[in-house]
């Protein structure tokens, strides 16, 4: 395990390219590459009968305090189904294409409410360019700053904003999920958009299902419901990336490294433990998941250990941190980078 970077390295010499090439043998005759698929119709039932489970009680239950806890109950829920959809995307869980695509619209649309299609091409950006300054999706922000050099580009009037960005983001990520529906309904008037009818017709069937839910549990419990079951889903949701690639080395044009050394470097990792593992869905594992994507999440785990080891041999820096190191990392990045604003020099 190596110290943070805080810079990029310059572009890998052209001998160095064929290190995934070498890496992806060794992980391939490993077998970790190989489809688990009852290993995901398992977690699929699993998921369902969480979200199931949460939904019964909240249709069932005039207690308040009950209510309120379910609340919270179905955000997590709902974070596992993001993290199967998420897995589902990157084609790991099923067998089969159309069964995947199914997969993705089903849980995406109906079950989420969240377009499949956007987000699907926004996270396969993400996996191209991570943490390029200009390309990368999920650094851009309008009142987030990750370089000292973004807040030129950003509204005046925001920059009192961006001044304290470190506490902004805390309180921005319980409104991740709202902000992920908004968005999807506007991907659905993009041409690129996947079938779009299609996709409005299943966000409307899973939001016609989520007002028969509130009508069950009733005025105005049901608001409190809704608010405290979209905002635990976006914490926890949001709370997932958040640890993955903020505050690590920023790529730029001209700047751009072989693929091994790009996605190893901007990404960093969660340590390991059966419960970081579950409640991370195997993205703690962000290295391993950037450099080999189709890789099913039960496999991540075992492939650390020799990904660890080629990058050391290599001398390719290999982040790995505890679970609030990962976040303190975060959010002292921010800080700095936002130092100008305060008067200070980062």
């Amino acid at each position: 395990m190596s110290a943070l970077a805080t810079e990029a390295p310059p572009r890998a010499r052209p001998s160095e390219t064929n290190d995934y090439a070498i890496l992806k043998q060794q992980i391939k005759a490993a077998g970790l590459l190989e489809s688990r698929s009852s290993y995901y119709w398992l977690k699929t039932a699993l998921a369902l009968a969480t979200l199931g489970a949460s939904a019964a009680i909240a249709v069932l239950s005039s207690v308040w305090w009950v209510l309120l806890l379910d609340a919270a109950f179905m955000g997590f829920a709902f974070t596992q189904i993001a993290l199967l959809a998420h897995d589902i995307g990157h084609r790991q869980g099923y067998r089969g294409r159309r069964t995947n695509r199914i997969a993705r619209a089903f849980f995406g649309n109906v079950l989420l409410g969240v377009s499949h299609s956007w987000w699907n091409d926004k996270h396969n950006q993400h996996h191209a360019t991570p943490n390029h300054i200009d390309l990368d999706p999920d650094i851009q922000f309008p009142m987030i700053v990750f370089s000292s050099e973004q807040i030129q580009s950003r509204r005046k009037w925001l920059h009192p904003v961006i001044a304290i960005q470190a506490f902004v983001l805390l309180f921005l990520l319980p409104f991740q999920a709202a902000n992920m529906r908004i968005i999807s309904w506007q991907h659905l008037f993009d041409p690129k958009a996947e079938k779009p009818w299609l996709q409005a017709a299943l966000l409307f069937a899973h939001f016609a299902a989520y007002g028969v839910l509130l009508y069950f549990i009733g005025w105005p419990m049901a608001l409190v419901f809704a608010l405290i079951h979209q905002g635990t889903f976006g914490l926890y949701n949001s709370s997932v990336f958040a640890s993955n690639h903020k505050g690590m080395p920023l790529t730029h044009e001209g700047q751009r490294m072989d693929f091994l050394r790009e996605q190893v470097l901007t990404s960093r990792n969660v340590s390991g433990h059966p419960l970081t593992d579950f409640w991370y869905g195997g993205l703690n594992y962000q290295i391993e998941h950037h450099l080999f994507p189709t890789m099913p999440r039960c496999n991540l785990r075992k492939a650390q250990p020799l990904i660890e080891r080629f990058c050391k041999e290599r001398g390719i820096s290999y982040h790995s941190t505890g679970l609030f190191t990962s976040y303190r990392e975060v959010l002292t990045h921010l800080h700095r980078e936002s130092a100008s604003l305060r008067g200070h020099t980062a």
